[in-house]
């Protein structure tokens, strides 16, 4: 049998540099996702110590009001996840590492505009939609990465990854409850670029060399097959509610908070407090997930929309116990439903279009996300009109529509997810 003048074996008998070596046996093991894990660690400290807190500083500083606020959100989450799909096609066609710094120095420019925005709700938008594309890249682009990884197991890797993005979520709030405290959270906006770029410039050394996707891998076109992938889009669907019920971390939690006349400063603990309970139980669960069959993993899925609307229905009742004990709930359903949900998508891509299916993944985020700026953003109509129970159980009946829509197509997902994984 003859070596390849690529192989290991090759690089011994002085064929290949050892240099050019360690780079491939790098990008074929752990090591891309491992940067991808640590950078998003870092970057996410920044984008945490300011966007938990940003419905507050916008409503009470500002002077706009929760219906702005909403707006705003909604922009954010739109574009920072409805757009998932080109940003998951340009992964596929130009390099995950590409993409990803990319968006990383539009995040740092955006992160940048806000300090520029002052009190200007348009400038606030434009800087809001900018700091959405960048992230839309950027989280394709480090996902993708995370998933093609050809070691560590898919569903354990993709844990890795959102056990960094808590546990930035955990440091983060703190340090922001004190840039509030000051009233200097523009600190906060300036440190979050400098962390993003930083990782650019750690992209464009540690990532080099990455493979490229040849020109013509994936054309404009295979937008619309997955457009027409059925099995796809109804998933996609079916995670718009979990997405919907995560979104209101960053709105109703902190509006409830002011509501109930407790201190502001209480949303950086609570926040953190979200990132400790997620951290625990998403390795406990992504540890599993790998074992799970196809029917276990939508199982999981199913659970997660109960578990989620149940925690935010305890908001019913006054007073700080029942909203950290709703933190508590819908974290461990937040573990649930993002310990698979990435996995279920990886699990419908055809060879060569890992990226874009989780790009469709990312746009029922984005959808969620958007509906839950909204809808979010109808607290303090609830709160005027003494109808708060009434918003509570609105969250609480999406959970429970999820977990339903889930049951009833399990079966029918089970049958593809099983065809196309024999294909």
């Amino acid at each position: 049998m003859s070596v390849g003048e690529d192989s290991p074996a090759a690089a011994k008998k002085g064929l290949v540099a050892p240099a050019e070596t360690g780079r491939e046996d790098f990008a074929n093991g752990r090591g891309p996702a491992y940067v991808v894990i640590l950078g998003r660690f870092m970057t996410n400290i920044g984008f945490f110590m300011v966007i938990p807190f940003l419905a507050i500083y916008l409503t009470e500083t500002n002077g706009f009001s929760s219906l702005e606020t909403g707006v705003m959100f909604a922009v954010l989450q739109f574009t920072r996840r409805g757009l998932g799909v080109l940003a998951g096609w340009a992964s596929d066609r130009f390099g995950a590492s590409r993409v990803l710094t990319l968006g990383l120095l539009i995040e740092a420019a955006a992160y940048l505009g806000f300090v520029a925005a002052g009190r200007s709700f348009s400038l606030w938008i434009l800087a809001a939609a900018l700091l959405g594309f960048g992230g839309s890249l950027n989280n394709n682009g480090s996902r993708s990465l995370v998933a093609a990884s050809k070691s560590g197991g898919l569903a354990a890797n993709l844990s890795r990854y959102y056990v960094s993005i808590n546990g930035a979520a955990l440091i983060g709030p703190l340090i922001g409850t004190a840039l509030m405290a000051g009233n200097v959270i523009w600190i906060g906006f300036v440190v979050a670029a400098a962390l993003h770029a930083g990782f650019a410039v750690a992209t464009l050394v540690l990532l080099r060399g990455m493979p490229v996707p040849p020109p013509g891998a994936i054309r404009v076109d295979a937008l619309l097959a997955g457009l027409r992938d059925r099995p796809l889009m109804l998933y996609c669907g079916l995670a718009v509610g979990g997405w919907f019920l995560i979104t209101q971390y960053r709105m109703a939690l902190p509006l409830t908070v002011v509501d109930q006349g407790l201190s502001p400063d209480l949303v950086g603990f609570l926040t953190a407090g979200n990132a400790v309970v997620v951290m625990a139980t998403v390795t406990l669960i992504g540890s599993r997930v790998d074992t799970y069959g196809s029917v276990g993993r939508l199982n999981v899925l199913a659970l997660s929309g109960l578990v989620l609307g149940g925690g935010w229905l305890l908001c019913v009742f006054g007073g700080l116990a029942p909203i950290v004990a709703a933190v508590i709930v819908t974290s461990i359903g937040e573990s649930l439903f993002c310990g698979v949900v990435d996995a279920i998508a990886a699990g419908l891509a055809p060879p060569g279009r890992l990226g874009l299916y989780l790009g469709f993944s990312t746009m029922a985020w984005g959808v969620g996300g958007m509906i839950g700026g909204l809808i979010g953003g109808g607290f303090g109509l609830a709160a005027d009109h003494g109808a708060l129970p009434v918003f509570w159980s609105l969250l609480a009946a999406v959970g429970l529509l999820s977990t339903v829509g889930v049951r009833l197509g399990r079966s029918y997902f089970t049958g593809v997810l099983a065809e196309r994984g024999a294909g």
